[in-house]
């Protein structure tokens, strides 16, 4: 075995790849996304856990907010779930796309736009936690 082969890639070789889904799981992912968020207010206790990373540094990961976003959103509070977690819209969105295309067996995203998107939705929960917006 070469030395080459057991090194590790550059941070620009594993940005260049693409990961595979497969949709089936996927989907099953979203509808319980949006079955859970519809009857959630419902629900007497809070069945989400706390958030390891803002519970032990103060500080929300990119994810924070996103239930509450979620929920927000199939209730109809466009302007909370924006608040809470924009990518809350996305999720919803994707959940939706993939009710619809229930044909399609598996979709490839470049890891660059799945990079992006963590950085974003990071880079919005920072600005909230700075700015003392609610997380």
């Amino acid at each position: 075995m070469a030395v080459i082969d057991v090194l590790p890639r550059t941070l620009s070789e594993r940005l260049g790849g693409s990961t595979r889904f497969e949709t089936r799981e996927l989907r099953i992912a979203g509808s319980a996304m949006l079955g859970l968020a519809a009857v959630r207010p419902l629900i007497p206790f809070e069945f989400v856990p706390p958030c390891p990373l803002k519970t032990i540094t103060g500080v929300p990961c990119p994810l924070c907010g996103m239930t509450r976003g979620v929920t927000a959103l199939v209730h109809g509070d466009f302007a909370r779930a924006l608040l809470m977690n924009p990518a809350s819209y996305v999720a919803v969105a994707l959940a939706l796309l993939l009710l619809v295309q229930w044909r399609t067996k598996r979709v490839v995203i470049p890891v660059w736009v799945i990079v992006t998107v963590l950085a974003s939705m990071w880079a919005w929960q920072l600005f909230k936690y700075v700015t003392g917006r609610p997380i």
